[in-house]
């Protein structure tokens, strides 16, 4: 029997987190590790991802109004099941 589980997308976005716009960034298997990567990827730009970007990943799992270019986006896929 096929065991269901969640991956989780990230994706980098314009301000509008429009589908065309989306590069993706990485996959993680814990949403706390796709934070993980976003916060990475603001490091590497040479930024940070603050307390109420934090709580946006968390919540709805999108930030509105990083500081810095573009915004982070991330998706839940569930694997082994037909979409």
């Amino acid at each position: 029997m096929a065991t269901h589980r969640n991956v989780y997308p990230v994706y980098k976005t314009d301000a509008w987190h429009s589908y065309a716009s989306r590069d993706l960034l990485g996959i993680a298997t814990t949403k706390a590790l796709a934070i993980k990567i976003c916060k990475e990827k603001a490091r590497r730009e040479h930024s940070k991802i603050d307390a109420d970007q934090l709580f946006n990943l968390n919540n709805i799992s999108q930030t509105q109004g990083y500081a810095g270019e573009g915004e982070f986006h991330i998706d839940t896929v569930t694997t082994n099941t037909i979409i």
